[in-house]
């Protein structure tokens, strides 16, 4: 490998070689030796396939490490005005050699999660400036003298050195020891309810002496950052047991009135065929009662009425008249008695109308502000306001219908009621909001959340370890739960359970029963084993013995019939 960086960097600059011969500075090999575990620890393999070398087309400027090194993986050189794509996961090493050309990196500096410095002592302090002015939380440097090319590395967090080249890699103490560091949680939405980061990063801090802190933005410079992200990014990833979905904000279903819950016990079919019998009872009796036929149909009507909700109040008269009266008045007798049996039980609780769960009933009943945003990812509802208007109150909101599409997340499941983001609505706006609103049960765009950990953080390993033991013991319940002891809102709640946190000790059992079913299930196994084959074994040890038993029989019969 060594000999083809060298031919291909040969190779790119033949045509810039210059005729006069100048002596060549040898690099120190304790100096390359450091240079290069560097670059392995820094950019390790597991995380970087691929990188990328940027220098100066100008031989005689080009830096003495870039000949000499040995990459072990795929490398591309790239002049430092090249402009095209790269892919995320390479890591940058730029051959810096004067101060024109630390100008030009500057576009590279702001495109990469990683960028590694090779320069030369009089030109690292304008590469510094150029970091300090983008932001650049991490930063890298390989510096050398360039008289005697002896380099070292020195390794930046907004602009302090604060890591040295032991504290990067794959090795046994890579990032399990924070030193007193800080481990930072960026929270990318203000509606994610966090109790689950914040025990992951203050149970790595506790255990590997480090301090935990919330982030506050992406301009502030962590030692160790991580955040919870809904898309791609650049960094390596730990997926997390929830789902992100988009979710609607509607207004609770308002209280039924008396007339609705008078109604309720029957459906319209039940109520159109009571009234079809009484207009058809009404009309036989004006043709064909006794009684009866000396009034019209409506007056009929309206006895028949009052006798199916009090009771008979007419004598009746004739075989016709007493017979069809009668059978009306048993149907009565049936209806009132389910009747009063269902409307006693509805009128005992609060009835409202069915509230907003479906994507149709979203789009025939909410109403929704204009957002140009949302329009341009395809989000067109039926009932669009185009025009401001500032409501006094969240009950005019309410009667307007006006919904609000959100992203939510939820650590149980991803299609239950998001009951932890009402709670965050709550606390951040106002207690009343819950009065008049809720998160519909409606879902769009699913997709699970996931950890980025950015590029330049040594704690990649840790993190991972620490989200998917949080996973797998289920233990993202554990801080819900804590933050729920006390938040009953029912003035006659009982005693609160007192909760202790849970340690690795107390899980002890579960992995003792769970050697134990493991120990039992061997020895079952091996019993069936053994039920099957020492049988077969024993058969076949006993044929085999009676065989040749039968052949020493047969042998000795013929030996001695020829010996008579």
């Amino acid at each position: 490998m060594h000999h083809t960086i060298s031919s291909l960097i040969a190779l790119a600059f033949i045509p810039f070689a210059r005729c006069e011969l100048k002596p060549v500075t040898t690099v120190d090999e304790s100096s390359l030796k450091i240079f290069q575990q560097g670059i392995d620890r820094i950019c390790s393999t597991s995380s970087f396939s691929e990188i990328y070398l940027i220098t100066n087309e100008d031989l005689s400027r080009v830096s003495p490490y870039i000949s000499m090194f040995n990459f072990n993986r795929p490398v591309t050189l790239r002049d430092f005005r090249y402009k095209g794509q790269f892919q995320i996961e390479t890591c940058f090493v730029a051959f810096i050699t004067s101060n024109e050309l630390s100008e030009v990196v500057q576009d590279h500096i702001e495109r990469f999660a990683l960028f590694i410095a090779v320069l030369p002592t009089d030109v690292m302090e304008t590469v510094q400036n150029f970091a300090s002015m983008l932001y650049k939380c991490m930063m890298y440097y390989f510096y050398y003298d360039p008289v005697t090319l002896a380099g070292s590395w020195t390794i930046e967090r907004g602009g302090k050195r604060i890591y040295t080249l032991a504290d990067f890699g794959t090795g046994d103490t890579a990032g399990w020891n924070l030193r007193g560091q800080t481990v930072a949680f960026l929270n990318m939405d203000p509606n994610r309810a966090t109790a689950h980061d914040i025990e992951i990063g203050q149970t790595m801090a506790k255990r590997h002496n480090g301090t935990f802190a919330m982030a506050q933005g992406l301009l502030q410079c962590f030692d160790y950052v991580y955040t919870a992200i809904y898309a791609t990014s650049v960094g390596s990833f730990a997926t997390l047991p929830e789902m992100f979905q988009m979710c609607f904000l509607v207004p609770k279903s308002a209280p039924k009135s008396v007339f609705a819950i008078l109604s309720d016990p029957f459906d319209y079919y039940c109520w159109g065929t009571f009234i079809f019998t009484i207009g058809t009872v009404s009309v036989l009796l004006s043709l064909f009662g006794e009684s009866y036929r000396q009034y019209n149909v409506g007056l009929v009507f309206l006895e028949l009425v009052m006798n199916a909700l009090n009771g008979p109040s007419h004598r009746f008269y004739g075989r016709f008249e007493v017979r069809l009266v009668g059978l009306f008045m048993m149907m009565n007798i049936v209806l009132l008695s389910c009747y009063q049996s269902l409307i006693i039980s509805l009128m005992s609780s609060a009835r409202y109308d069915p509230e907003i769960d479906t994507m149709e009933q979203i789009n025939d009943t909410c109403q929704f502000q204009r957002d140009m945003f949302l329009q341009s990812l395809g989000y067109r509802f039926k009932n669009t306001i185009y025009t401001y208007r500032r409501y006094e109150s969240y009950e005019e909101i309410w009667a307007n219908k006006i919904c609000l599409m959100v992203m939510c997340s939820d650590l149980s499941t991803g299609h239950a009621l998001v009951e932890t983001q009402s709670n965050n609505f709550d606390d951040d706006i106002d207690n009343n909001l819950e009065q008049y609103f809720r998160i519909s049960k409606a879902r769009i765009r699913s997709s699970a959340v996931m950890y980025s950990i950015m590029n330049f953080s040594p704690m990649r390993t840790l993190i991972h370890r620490y989200t998917s033991a949080y996973s797998e013991g289920h233990l993202h319940h554990l801080p819900l739960v804590k933050a729920k002891k006390h938040s009953s809102s029912q003035p006659n709640a009982h005693e609160s359970i007192v909760l202790v946190t849970m340690r690795p000790e107390d899980l002890l059992i579960v992995w003792i029963i769970f050697l134990i079913g493991c120990g039992a299930s061997g020895a079952v196994f091996l019993l069936e084993l053994s039920l099957v084959w020492v049988p077969k074994v024993f058969r076949t040890i006993r044929l085999n013995a009676s065989n040749k038993l039968k052949m020493v029989k047969t042998s000795f019969k013929k030996k001695k019939g020829w010996n008579v």
